[in-house]
């Protein structure tokens, strides 16, 4: 009973710490990744929507008037999200290609 005792003191002491690390270091970088791409997908949208609305003062009322009636007002916010699942998705079809690749790797010796 002693040694089982020790041996899960070891685990607890020593190499529980050091898979902890591990992975608050992998979250880290990955919640940073994330908040680039948050940051670029957002500045892209406010970048269409900024050319939009300098169109605006070129485009005769009328024309503004039909795409009120086309375009909903949270146009900007329903292409943000569209273009951040698309690189979520992207991200995602990426990150199993590269474990598909690991494990093949991992078999294969």
């Amino acid at each position: 009973m002693g040694q089982l005792l020790g041996v899960l003191m070891v685990f607890l002491v020593d190499i529980l710490p050091k898979l902890f690390m591990h992975a608050a270091y992998k979250i880290a970088i990955t919640l940073a990744f994330i908040a680039i791409f948050v940051a670029a997908i957002y500045a892209y949208v406010n970048g269409f929507s900024t050319i939009v609305s300098s169109l605006s003062a070129t485009v005769p009322d009328i024309a503004a008037g039909v795409w009120g009636w086309v375009m909903p007002d949270n146009t900007t916010t329903c292409f943000f999200y569209l273009i951040s699942a698309t690189l979520i998705r992207f991200g995602t079809v990426l990150f199993i290609k590269i474990l598909n690749f690991k494990f093949s790797a991992a078999i294969s010796n």
